[in-house]
């Protein structure tokens, strides 16, 4: 005869099973869906799928004639290695969004699961799945790279607590192999790796296990692994600079991020793509880039990088708690999943673990605020809401029983309550997904895909393109140099000794961002050194295409 306490372990399992697969099926269908969606790529990410096709095409890890050292390797190497099979680069990052996106299900499940328990996880993931800034949002952030980046950080994190849980040292070296390979997704993920082995010492101290064998190699192995897995992107960043260096654009992008912050876009583009001391190279790719020391810029002016850090706390504020990201009266869920209950020694370390995952992402407060950079802790305000919905049932639970409620009512009632007010939010985020694709759209402009599509067919495979970015050479599948940010003379000089054969312009560029080239807006009387071979237009704009004169 069947033991039933072991029948119904089976059967909670296998309803477990089914709940995952369910969830993980919705999430390939809506993401699949999501993707037919005629999505422009722009602004990082034809850098990234560039530098994959470059790589798996033979001509190295380089946007231009220069090694890249700016962007990590991991995502380019990702989409790069499908580009012998497809040949679209494009498709290629369209298939890390689905696979990687519905993936991140699984360790942000098991994560929840463990902290606090399946009602939660359950809710939790399936308000993840169809959550819209981390679905049809993605889609317009300009990188794509959130999706294997979540993956591989919730991987790490489920890796770091099964460590302390279970005290498994296969999962220490998981987390610590997988936070490297986060590391070669977006560095920022190197603060993760302190943070969590912070948590961990301390954790450990206070359970009075550090000094175990176990535990100690646990901690060693993970950073052992980590630098492991690093190391050859370091070599690479050291035998190009001369230099050990976490990433090769932490100071200038600092520099620049004061135009972000002042919404000034001209100077934002004038930090970057000014011509260096010799004239040879714009600054986002000389090697003048690395004369800006992000350490001695805030030791000379304290009180800007304080200021600076507080106005974006404030733009932090406002882009966080929106109708479309996270509602500002959730927070009374999440206040209740805080304080609902006293904090055992069990449950603080929890919290703290919890804390700890959303930390990192506050290292872009001295730069500048764009939503993408604080998407990792956008799942976990969603695990605190699920966590305070919970803790809301069981209140009334506990009341209900308190007040002579039958135990069977008590559990229809609250089990009700808390499954309505998940369904609730889960429409609440279908209802908003055709806003948030429209309004991406709408910002979309499709003028230089079709410049750079016009050029693919148009010119020889060896044309030199120069632009501003690298959209239009990505869909032109050409080669690639930027152009400066100076006046008409420096400008044309340049472009000459680089030798293009066509140079791209847009409205918005020519008008807002580089003024002093507003004459090349009017292509029907170009200047002497130009001539105008192809003009594209959308709703933000024309874009121009030039041939070079000689």
């Amino acid at each position: 005869m069947t033991d039933r306490p072991q029948a119904e372990t089976r059967t909670s399992r296998n309803r477990e099973t089914w709940i995952l697969v369910v969830l993980l099926l919705a999430s390939l269908v809506l993401r699949t869906a999501l993707v037919r969606v005629d999505r422009v790529v722009r602004y990082d990410e034809p850098d990234y799928l560039i530098l994959g096709r470059n790589l798996f095409s033979g001509r190295g890890y380089a946007v231009t004639n220069r090694p890249e050292l700016h962007y990590a390797p991991l995502f380019p190497v990702v989409t790069g290695l499908l580009y012998p099979l497809t040949g679209d680069m494009k498709l290629n990052s369209d298939i890390a969004y689905v696979l990687f996106g519905t993936l991140t299900l699984l360790p942000f499940y098991g994560l929840a699961k463990r902290l606090f328990g399946i009602r939660v996880a359950v809710v939790a993931t399936a308000w993840l799945c169809i959550y819209p800034m981390l679905t049809s949002a993605i889609l317009f952030w300009g990188t794509m790279l959130e999706p294997l980046y979540l993956f591989l950080v919730f991987s790490a994190l489920y890796a770091t607590w099964v460590a302390w849980e279970d005290q498994r040292l296969v999962a220490y070296l998981f987390a610590g192999g997988l936070l490297g390979l986060a590391y070669l997704t977006k560095p920022e993920a190197i603060t993760y790796l302190g943070l969590l082995l912070l948590l961990l010492v301390v954790a450990n101290l206070w359970r009075r296990t550090l000094f175990r064998a176990r535990t100690a190699f646990g901690i060693l192995g993970s950073i052992l692994v980590f630098a492991l897995v690093i190391s050859p992107y370091i070599s690479f960043l050291y035998q190009q600079t001369g230099s050990i260096m976490i990433t090769g654009k932490l100071g200038v992008t600092y520099v620049a991020g004061q135009g972000a912050v002042e919404n000034d876009p001209g100077l934002y583009d004038r930090a970057l793509s000014q011509l260096d001391e010799a004239g040879e190279e714009i600054i986002w790719f000389s090697m003048d880039r690395f004369k800006y020391n992000l350490w001695e810029i805030i030791r000379s002016d304290p009180a800007s990088f304080v200021l600076r850090t507080w106005r974006n706390i404030n733009r932090l504020e406002s882009t966080v708690f929106t109708r479309q990201v996270f509602p500002l009266y959730l927070l009374i869920l999440l206040g209740v999943g805080w304080f609902g209950s006293t904090w055992s020694k069990d449950r603080t370390i929890k919290e703290l673990f919890v804390i700890a995952a959303v930390l990192p992402v506050l290292i872009f407060l001295p730069f500048h605020i764009e939503l993408r950079y604080f998407a990792p802790a956008l799942p976990i305000l969603w695990l605190w809401v699920a966590r305070g919905l919970d803790a809301l049932t069981e209140w009334l639970r506990q009341t209900l029983g308190n007040l002579g409620m039958a135990t069977r009512w008590r559990s229809v009632l609250c089990g009700t309550l808390m499954a309505s007010l998940s369904i609730l939010l889960l429409m609440f985020f279908l209802a908003l997904q055709p806003q948030v694709m429209q309004e991406g759209l709408s910002k979309m402009g499709t003028s230089r895909r079709d410049a750079g599509l016009w050029l693919k067919e148009r010119t020889s495979a060896d044309a030199l393109i120069m632009s501003r970015d690298t959209e239009v050479p990505f869909y032109a599948q050409r080669r690639w140099a930027p152009t400066p940010h100076e006046d008409y003379a420096t400008f044309i000089a340049y472009v000459q000794r680089r030798g293009a054969d066509y140079i791209v312009v847009d409205e918005r560029e020519v008008t807002v961002i580089r003024p002093q080239l507003e004459r090349l807006l009017n292509e029907d009387s170009p200047p002497p050194e130009l001539r105008h071979a192809y003009t594209a237009s959308d709703d933000n704009g024309k874009t121009i295409v030039y041939e070079v004169r000689y």
